[in-house]
């Protein structure tokens, strides 16, 4: 049993690990205990102690002359053989994580939560506003009111439509990007890595109340091709999820599977989880995994060999988001849509430009010193995914898309879904006050195109969802009351009506066009009810900017949970 804050939770069980382990062919090592363990991390200094946490070997005495160390892990084992280190104590995996956490939980957790804080203050979401900001949204305000008392009726209603027409067509503008094909791009293969020459890849789970596709996530991860010795994979549990570390325990895992568990504390986000486990990865090259993904077996290799290939400024590579329920209903079809527009068009074109990538949440593979030295992930930031893409873009460092595939569950359910688009419309809006805190210099690191890009898909988007309906309402109101083409109506007011109508129109026209490409691509043919029916769906995905920006006013950092293992189909 493993003691967390009062609560007894069955330990998990490790499938071949012994309770000795043999320094060579005749000595046994002796077992280090926990109290031991927890006592010589509290003495490290800061950089020996970040080594040790990532490879488990354990500095536990200096002699003259002389360094004693301990492991715990067979990986450990073996690098501190090669390295040529005095080991004189072993210790499970589990040993050394729960010793960690009774010595450094406070620390582990602070750096954590707080550690993009520290390093790059400006970048971080913890705070929703800053000074400037307040006062150039209150002074919108007041010119807002000043307008509606003063100004007559028909020029509000212009200025409104010509102010909402540019976040429009910026969201326009960058769907007409996915029609273009992205830029030939230099091609060459990329080299076959033997086993041995293989990075070691840390691959990051998080996990909460995910019991019933526990097994299909294993199963998956069971069937990635690469070696079992250069793999580190983390399942991610939260302390107060006590139902998932009990089905965990229950399991028998390979050794290069470990639990990690997160303490409590605000936010309880994914991003929060992953910073915590990313100081125990040991890997060169890092990925996540969502609870429902079922990757390409080989997507991990092709990646290690593209990273290979790739110039030393690349931090990411996207894989393609897919879902293995694509044809389930109508939300799930009209989310397939969406995603292979996104992810098979949109993001290789923005590639192509070496513009920065709104990345998804899982399947992002990255290089782990380049991640670590952009801070890693914002804790406070609910799309932390769009977030560090533009981050790892300002900070000088280049993303490119993968050519392999993971596929997930899509939603199918109203309720389920509504929760998952306003968390990812509410990041978008956190994504987009963080870097727009000073304009010039978020125009400096990116660029004009990037800087355009970055708008368009962050407030772009937020905003023509906000503000869809109402231009459709008044669209139509407009054209079904004569008043736009009347006689009296005036020119501006017949042109601005013109173009509101030109704007929806051309709207609906790229998306659909975009879509019906993209599923093309994917070897999906008709759906033209799905893509007729997009408008009904992009008035839902209002209702939910709608509640992304209540929730951005009174529960900023709340992270909507979507429940997984809903869908009849099984991957």
């Amino acid at each position: 049993m493993v003691w967390v804050e009062g609560r007894d939770v069955p330990a998990p069980r490790y499938r071949g690990v012994p309770d000795k382990i043999a320094a060579d062919g005749a000595e046994v090592l002796p077992r280090l205990p926990g109290w031991a363990i927890a006592e010589a991390l509290r003495h490290l200094p800061e950089d020996v102690l970040e080594q040790a946490l990532r490879s488990r070997i354990l500095p536990t005495a200096n002699l003259p002359g002389l360094r004693l160390h301990a492991c715990f892990s067979r990986a450990a084992h073996a690098l501190a053989r090669r390295r040529g280190l005095n080991l004189v104590a072993q210790g499970r995996p589990a040993d050394f994580l729960a010793a960690a956490r009774l010595a450094l939980g406070p620390r582990l957790l602070h750096e954590a939560t707080f550690g993009l804080t520290r390093r790059y203050e400006h970048f971080s979401a913890r705070r929703r506003l800053t000074l400037p900001q307040i006062v150039c949204a209150l002074c919108g305000l007041a010119a807002l009111v000043l307008a509606a008392v003063v100004l007559p009726a028909d020029f509000l209603w212009i200025a409104a439509s010509l102010l909402s027409g540019l976040f429009f067509l910026a969201v326009i503008a960058l769907r007409l990007l996915c029609l273009f094909p992205p830029l030939p791009l230099p091609r060459v293969a990329a080299p076959d890595l033997a086993d041995v020459e293989l990075p070691v890849y840390s691959v990051l789970v998080p996990l909460f109340r995910e019991t019933a596709v526990l097994g299909q996530l294993l199963g998956a991860l069971g069937r990635l091709s690469y070696p079992r010795n250069r793999l580190d994979i983390k399942l991610i549990l939260e302390e107060s999820d006590i139902a998932m570390q009990r089905a965990v325990a229950q399991l028998r895992l390979p050794e290069h599977i470990e639990v990690v568990v997160v303490p409590c504390g605000s936010p309880q986000t994914k991003p929060r989880a992953l910073n915590y486990a990313l100081q125990f990865a040991r890997g060169e090259l890092l990925t996540i995994f969502d609870a429902d993904d079922v990757a390409e077996p080989l997507q991990l290799r092709l990646a290690a060999e593209t990273f290979a290939l790739l110039s030393p400024d690349v931090a990411c590579l996207q894989a393609e988001l897919a879902f293995y329920n694509p044809n389930e209903n109508w939300f799930a079809r009209q989310f397939t849509v969406e995603y292979a527009t996104l992810f098979g068009l949109l993001l290789p074109a923005l590639a192509s430009y070496r513009l920065p990538l709104p990345l998804g949440g899982t399947s992002n593979h990255f290089r782990t010193h380049l991640l670590r030295r952009a801070g890693a992930w914002d804790a406070f930031n609910v799309t932390e995914d769009a977030d560090l893409g533009l981050r790892l873009a300002r900070l000088g460092f280049a993303a490119a898309t993968l050519d392999a595939v993971t596929y997930e569950e899509a939603s199918i359910g109203l309720g389920n879904w509504l929760r998952q688009r306003s968390r990812w419309l509410k990041g978008f809006l956190q994504t987009w006050l963080v870097h727009m805190r000073q304009p010039a210099r978020l125009l400096e690191e990116v660029g004009v195109a990037g800087f355009w890009a970055c708008q368009a898909y962050t407030v772009g988007l937020v905003a023509s969802a906000l503000f869809h309906p109402f231009c459709l309402g008044l669209t139509i109101w407009l054209i079904a009351s004569g008043r736009a083409f009347s006689a009296d109506a005036g020119p501006v007011a017949t042109i601005v009506a013109g173009l509101n109508i030109a704007v929806l129109i051309s709207g609906y026209a790229v998306a659909m066009l975009a879509g019906h490409r993209a599923i093309r691509r994917k070897g999906i043919k008709g759906w033209y009810f799905t893509l007729a029916t997009m408008p009904i769906y992009w008035l839902l995905i209002s209702l939910a900017a709608w509640a992304a920006l209540w929730q951005f006013i009174v529960a900023p950092f709340h992270w909507n949970k979507t429940e997984h293992g809903l869908s009849s189909f099984q991957k």
